[in-house]
């Protein structure tokens, strides 16, 4: 019985430096989330402004493709690489993970609609008119799902302040 009670302080001295190192990864994730965030809208900003310049068409293609999407993996796995143990923590870096999903998959819609639709309909014809409408509905529910997850994850983030 004394060997046990002997270990007991050593344990909840465990658990407390557990609980401490959780919280400074959830204080380091935090602020790497900030800087890769604020990157990211930065490039999408200056990307759309080159989708709408039909001239800086190609170059907003090349910039998804060759420099969003994969920061945006790289991004990922740097709030994936935070070993967390408060489960409130771990539900903001999972809203974390399906924000970056969410705006990987806008990206891929931007990409993909920018190669196919990028030429003019001189025949009106229909058909045409309608997948583009389909196409570009996609991308606005995508959008709108986007800024869901990023306005989660910002309230996550705020009810664990409070806390």
């Amino acid at each position: 019985m004394r060997k046990i009670m002997f270990l007991v302080p050593f344990f909840v001295l465990f658990l407390g430096s557990c609980s401490s190192e959780s919280r400074e990864n959830y204080t380091q994730m935090l602020g790497a989330f900030e800087r890769n965030d604020s990157e990211l809208s930065t490039m999408l900003d200056e990307t759309a402004q080159n989708i709408s310049s039909d001239s800086n068409r190609e170059k907003a293609l090349k910039s998804i493709n060759e420099n969003i999407i994969p920061s945006i993996d790289d991004f990922r796995q740097t709030v994936s690489n935070y070993t967390l143990s408060d489960k409130n923590h771990i539900e903001v870096q999972e809203a974390m993970i399906d924000y970056l999903n969410e705006v990987e998959d806008l990206m891929g819609l931007y990409s993909s609609f920018n190669e196919e639709f990028f030429f003019v309909n001189p025949l009106v014809d229909d058909s045409i008119d309608a997948t583009l409408n389909e196409e570009m509905d996609k991308i606005s529910r995508q959008e709108e799902d986007m800024q869901s997850a990023r306005t989660k994850v910002h309230e996550l983030i705020g009810e664990n302040e409070e806390e």
